[in-house]
């Protein structure tokens, strides 16, 4: 089954090692605006949307590769009405605890822990060294930058985005799409579609 990584940016290029080290071979890289200065990415090549897509059988597996949580949507929901499948890559490095469910398109990067009963949602990326305990829920598409960390029944709304080094305390919730800028301590809940920012984070 071929499996093919739409984006060619940085984030696709972690996604490339993460299922090289999982032994896993990928296609090719899609994206809609592909470097005009080279042609592959460690030996990977790259094929422009239009020019690839109509001849992608549908029973090949993708990742949607772009750190961006709404542009990242807009690609899954459009693949996904093609009638496409998605897959997950999680780094052989990554502690997955007994109960913990991860949904399809969801990246799992070098050195995260999930821990027990942890339920993460579609096309998640949770970046290298993030620690979630248990009992979080983590909703689809939110992206939990490098070094975050979740304390225990922590719920993550879709779309959420935790800067790099953020922290959040147990039972918190925090509301579809809402940003929390890097080093943020989430100590109480906080609503859907703003910006915090802060120790202790507050609404920007």
């Amino acid at each position: 089954m071929n499996l093919y990584l739409y984006g060619c940016g940085g984030h696709a290029k972690v996604i490339l090692d993460i299922l090289v080290n999982q032994e896993r071979q990928v296609t090719a890289f899609v994206d809609d605006n592909p470097p005009s200065e080279t042609k592959t990415i460690h030996n990977v090549p790259i094929y422009q949307t239009h020019d690839i897509l109509p001849t992608i059988a549908l029973d090949s597996q993708w990742i949607v590769a772009i750190g961006n949580n709404m542009i990242r949507q807009r690609i899954a929901e459009k693949l996904q009405a093609l009638g496409y499948s998605f897959t997950t890559a999680i780094h052989p490095s990554a502690q997955i605890a007994m109960g913990v469910e991860i949904a399809p398109g969801t990246v799992i990067m070098p050195n995260v822990v999930l821990n027990t009963d942890t339920k993460i949602g579609h096309h998640v990326i949770i970046n290298t060294g993030a620690t979630i305990d248990h009992d979080c829920i983590i909703g689809d598409y939110c992206h939990i930058a490098p070094g975050c960390s979740l304390c225990g029944q922590v719920y993550l709304e879709p779309g959420v985005l935790l800067g790099v080094g953020s922290k959040a305390c147990p039972s918190v919730k925090i509301g579809e799409k809402t940003t929390c800028g890097a080093g943020s301590v989430i100590v109480k809940s906080l609503p859907s579609h703003c910006l915090a920012y802060g120790c202790p984070a507050k609404i920007i």
